[in-house]
């Protein structure tokens, strides 16, 4: 008796998440109204808000690539707010500190080799990163590092849910640093782009990554490819306080908790905007509010 309702609560937990991920997945690639400016806009206006109403603790976040978001969303949308914010960061961690490896990512003429021994313990990605943005041919030298260039790297990690548009960040870091063949450099990004808008698919997790997918999207030349629905996924996932959060909460429980969708599947937590994903989400609306201007 036992075994047999232990079967059925299995078969029961097994459809009732088919139907749940195939209601998922219908919702977030169903055909709806274009975003339109104004909604950009006020996306954007919202998020600029949170930055600044928590610039006091995002300031502890010396996060490079997060700030460089932010740099490059205060060009883009020609913010002063932004650029302001930017500089503050800038007093802090750059202006003064020519040792920061990080330089190159946010001045065009600046070069920062480093040395293998001191970022050893460093994310995959990160390594990757920095040999790009150096073109530094010593650290090409590691098989983890020029790995990713190519466009089949992520297809031997499939548990790291933002393998590809970390690989696509790099790749653009060559292509802008002109590092490579510019042919080659091309058709993987192509590649890639394939790789995320398929992931945009068939995931319709609305966390963090799923910010990045767009905006990966967007800053490489392929807006069009983004669906409306992807872009108003995004928008319906803003807060009320105009930030975003690492977390899509599906089932509201007791202390404010929810049971949602996290980065790594299903769990149970309360929902928090966070700068990681909210320095994401002004840097779509950024570089959206930019296109709409240069039409």
């Amino acid at each position: 008796m036992y075994v047999k309702k232990l079967f059925y609560l299995i078969l029961f937990i097994l459809l009732a998440s088919i139907i749940v991920y195939a209601g998922l997945l219908w919702n977030n690639n169903r055909d709806v109204a274009p975003v339109n400016e104004a909604e950009i806009q006020r996306s954007l206006n919202a998020g600029i808000n949170w930055l600044l109403e928590h610039k006091a603790k995002i300031l502890k976040t010396p996060n490079p690539m997060l700030w460089w978001m932010v740099q490059q969303s205060a060009s883009a949308s020609g913010d002063p707010r932004l650029q302001k914010l930017f500089t503050s960061y800038e007093t802090v961690y750059l202006k003064n500190r020519g040792n920061n490896i990080w330089r190159p990512l946010f001045y065009k003429n600046s070069w920062s080799p480093v040395r293998y021994e001191s970022i050893r313990q460093f994310p995959y990605y990160n390594k990757h990163f920095l040999y790009a943005l150096n073109c530094d041919r010593d650290l090409e030298k590691y098989p983890e590092i020029s790995a990713q260039n190519e466009a089949d790297f992520c297809d031997s990690h499939p548990l790291r849910p933002a393998c590809v548009t970390h690989q696509l960040m790099g790749i653009r870091m060559l292509q802008r640093k002109k590092c490579g063949v510019p042919d080659d450099l091309d058709e993987t990004v192509s590649i890639l782009q394939q790789k995320i808008k398929s992931q945009l698919f068939y995931d319709p997790r609305v966390v963090d990554v799923y910010l990045q997918r767009v905006l990966m999207l967007i800053e490489t030349g392929a807006a069009d490819a983004v669906k409306s629905v992807w872009l108003r996924q995004v928008l319906q996932a803003q807060s009320e306080a105009g930030g975003w959060s690492n977390f899509e909460p599906l089932l509201p429980l007791p202390a404010g908790r929810s049971l949602g969708l996290s980065q790594r599947g299903i769990s149970i937590q309360k929902q928090r905007d966070t700068f990681h994903a909210t320095a994401q989400g002004v840097m779509i609306m950024s570089l959206l509010s930019n296109r709409g201007r240069s039409e």
